[in-house]
Order: C-alpha cells, then sequence, then structure tokens
C-alpha cells in the first residue's frame, strides 16, 4: 500500500507542475524529504506554503484539476476541499486542505476502498523561507519540482518538535535524526518566524537545549511504534529513543552566549528566563568542553548561584531500546 500510494503521490505532483499550478507553491515536508531528497520513510500527506497570497484563487484550479488527473488513470475520483483556521496562534494562521479519494478495479487487491490523497496547504507561511527547486524521480523520466532547501525544512520540522508537546509522532524524530546524519543544521530566522506565530515556544537560538529538554518527556515506545510502518527497514525504528537524540543534537554555541553576556550582562535572556540552557552549559563544562568552561566562569561572576547540576545521568532503560 505504502507503494501503490506514493506512486499515486508521484504521479499527481508531477501532473500539477506540468500543469503549471505549482507557480505559487512550495512542496514541504516529510513527503517532500520522501520525493525529492530519498528520504528512507514512506510517508501519507502533500504539504505545502503558499508564497503569494494575491493568487490564492489559484487553489481553486487544483480542485478542478485532480479530479481529471485521476480519471486520466482510468480511476473514479472524490474530492473536498476546504479552508482552515488556527484559533491557538498568535496570528491568524489560515490553510487549504483538499482530499482526493481514487478507486479502480486494478487497485482491488491493495486498496479495496482506495487510495486516498491529502494536500495541506499553509497560505500564512512563516516568513525567510529559503526556496529552491528539486529534481523528482519518476518511472521513465524527471521533474523538477519547487521546493525550499533543506536548512528550511528542517526549521519546519523543529518547529513542530518545539512547539506540538501534545504530538508524539516518530516520523518526527525520525526526520530529525536523518537532518542530523547530514549535518544539517536549521535556517534560524525561518525557525524564528514561525515560532513567533505559535501561540507557545522558545527561543530559537537556543533550539538545541530546548529539544533535549523535549526529548526527556517523550514515550519513547509510542514513537517507535508509530514510525516503524513507515521505514524502509523497520528495524530502523529500534534505535529511537533518548540516547540517540542527545548524541545527533549539537551544544548551543558557547563563544556566541559568552560574548552576548558580556555586553547584556545580568540583562541577557538566559539570566531573566527558567529554561535548559544553563543545564547544557553546565554539562557541557563537566565533559570538558573549554568554550563551556569559560562560559560558566562568566557567568558565576555575575551571578554566583548557578543552577543546581543535572542530576547524574542515568543508562537508558530497557524500554528505550
Amino acid at each position: 500500500m505504502n507503494v501503490a500510494k506514493e506512486a499515486l503521490q508521484r504521479y499527481l505532483l508531477a501532473a500539477l507542475q506540468r500543469e503549471g499550478l505549482l507557480t505559487h507553491a512550495a512542496f514541504i515536508g516529510g513527503t517532500a524529504l520522501r520525493l525529492l531528497h530519498e528520504l528512507p520513510r514512506y510517508s501519507e500527506d502533500l504539504d505545502f506554503i503558499w508564497t503569494n497570497k494575491n493568487a490564492e484563487s489559484q487553489l481553486a484550479e487544483w480542485t478542478k484539476y485532480l479530479p481529471k488527473a485521476i480519471r486520466a488513470l482510468g480511476a473514479l475520483p472524490e474530492i473536498d476541499a476546504k479552508n482552515k483556521s488556527k484559533d491557538d496562534a498568535k496570528v491568524q494562521k489560515r490553510g487549504h486542505s483538499i482530499v482526493i479519494s481514487a478507486t479502480a478495479p486494478a487497485f482491488t487487491a491493495f486498496a479495496p476502498h482506495g487510495i486516498q490523497i491529502r494536500f495541506d496547504i499553509d497560505l500564512d507561511p512563516p516568513a525567510q523561507t529559503q526556496p529552491e527547486s528539486k529534481t523528482m524521480r519518476l518511472l521513465g523520466g524527471q521533474i523538477e519540482i519547487p521546493s525550499l532547501t533543506l536548512p528550511s525544512l528542517m526549521a519546519g520540522k523543529l518547529h513542530i518538535l518545539l512547539t506540538r508537546p501534545d504530538r508524539e509522532k516518530g516520523r518526527d524524530w525520525f526526520d530529525y535524526t536523518w537532518y542530523r546524519q547530514k549535518k544539517i543544521l536549521p535556517n534560524i530566522p525561518m525557525l524564528e518566524s514561525a515560532i513567533q506565530q505559535t501561540a507557545n515556544g522558545p527561543d530559537a537560538h537556543y533550539w538545541t537545549s530546548y529539544l533535549r529538554q523535549r526529548a526527556k518527556t517523550v514515550q519513547w515506545i509510542n514513537v517507535r511504534s508509530d514510525v516503524k510502518p513507515f521505514l524502509e527497514n523497520p528495524a530502523d525504528s529500534d534505535s529511537l529513543n533518548e540516547v540517540k537524540i542527545d548524541h545527533a543534537t549539537p551544544y548551543p554555541d558557547f563563544a556566541e552566549i559568552e560574548a552576548e553576556f558580556f555586553k547584556q550582562k545580568d540583562q541577557h535572556p538566559l539570566f531573566l528566563t527558567k529554561n535548559p540552557v544553563m543545564l547544557d552549559i553546565h554539562q557541557a563544562a563537566l565533559e570538558g568542553d573549554v568554550a563551556a568552561i569559560d562560559l560558566e566562569r562568566a557567568i558565576v561572576a555575575l551571578r554566583p548561584q548557578m543552577p543546581p547540576p543535572p542530576p547524574k545521568a542515568q543508562g537508558p532503560s530497557m524500554d528505550d531500546f
């Protein structure tokens, strides 16, 4: 089923591009990683940001064209399109959703109820995105699809991980480890803009410390169960745990923070808010990081009472493996 759904995703995405309907869109999310960057997991929905508020009427053309593309396959389409909005954001967040189903006798063996593809379009995306086009492979050819750079795509994924504690999707954490295996770091201005649109969120510049803190609250058994059915190699889910996230996540730039401290002194935001960055500084100093040691000394000079050291790390439980 994963293979058939992906084939239909590729077909519809290419059809929209050939019809000139992706002019004001950028393909994002996990499916973009899969289809454009060969992420080793399957994905469900096709996510986009809309890049031209003056051309939102073009989305009606998507609703008209997608059923035609399905019929061209000899399948029967059903489509539902609607606008949506988020009420818990600091700013108005509008979106558009299109769900199209395709049924055909040829699908009966593996999808008796048809194949459903969902398109989600963010009409009020964050600022500071970095667009680029990437090649998508097709059977017997290829096509250029408008998307964002990997740092920008990563910023979108981190926004979810940092602001949605109610969401424990293994796919989010798997994608994060994929980025880090490739040494990708996020587009910080875009992440900052995305967090500013959200009801609650941390300082984007210290995303590493906040993500490490977030990983401590996750039910990793649920995370592994969620992502396993989508992986090319299901065994890859076994290594998803807090330890792996900790190792994949760099420490903040301690030298940069120290320079900020010398300028702002006790008015630095890290003095004024409760945050996990201080714990990272202390832990890195214990590990012998010279920049962290220098920074900790600078902090002590400004505030003699440092926060208590983090509890002694314990080995991962059996649930983490």
